[in-house]
């Protein structure tokens, strides 16, 4: 959804900038658990982006995300973002939103 690039040199400023633009595209944004996203009985869809991300971590940024989703009833899509640094270090956000029409 988001198809901007994101310059960060930390997972958690990354995020930061990440989840603003989520926001900004969205009607709703909310952060779930990863429980939650995991119980939704829906197929998972890759993120387009995932491998232009894949070839941009540490040439043109020190952060990336590898994020897929899952369609919901009403618009609403849940997503699993994986943010990974240059040096190797993980973290997973889960979130759902409905995209601004």
């Amino acid at each position: 959804m988001a198809g901007e690039y994101v310059q960060a040199e930390s997972i958690e400023e990354y995020w930061l900038k990440l989840k603003q633009i989520y926001q900004d595209q969205s009607e709703y944004f909310l952060e779930i658990p990863k429980e939650t996203y995991e119980r939704l009985d829906r197929s998972e869809r890759e993120d387009s982006d995932n491998h232009i991300n894949e070839e941009r971590l540490g040439k043109d940024t020190s952060v990336i995300d590898i994020t897929v989703y899952k369609y919901l009833e009403n618009r609403k899509i849940a997503y699993h973002s994986v943010l990974i640094d240059v040096k190797g270090s993980k973290e997973e956000r889960y979130f759902e939103l409905i995209p601004k029409e």
